[in-house]
């Protein structure tokens, strides 16, 4: 679960700058090279997802779910349901965030 919210938040890095410039003010003549880390969203984005899913995979079909003796299953649960939201807040935003943009303004 940890590395698939790693993936969610590595995914989303190329629009944190831009964002970060948004929230504080600063000119948007600055932002032209934010886009360095673009080419990495979309491994990201494969990499965080096939984690959440092996994730689900691992405690509802599998055999012999994960870290059974050191955590009971219904925490492992709640942790699970905890995080796919966050994974799914910084996978989504720099989707999402445009059209927002767009239908408020």
């Amino acid at each position: 679960m940890a590395a698939a919210v790693i993936a969610a938040v590595a995914s989303s890095l190329c629009c944190i700058g831009p964002l970060v410039y948004l929230v504080f003010g600063a000119s948007a003549a600055s932002l032209s090279g934010m886009q360095s880390l673009g080419w990495l969203q979309m491994p990201m984005l494969l990499l965080s997802t096939g984690l959440i899913l092996l994730g689900f995979w691992r405690l509802y079909f599998s055999s012999k779910p994960m870290c059974t003796g050191v955590i009971n299953r219904n925490k492992l649960l709640l942790l699970y349901w905890l995080t796919i939201p966050i994974v799914l807040a910084f996978q989504l935003y720099p989707f999402i965030l445009p059209w927002l943009f767009e239908v408020f303004a």
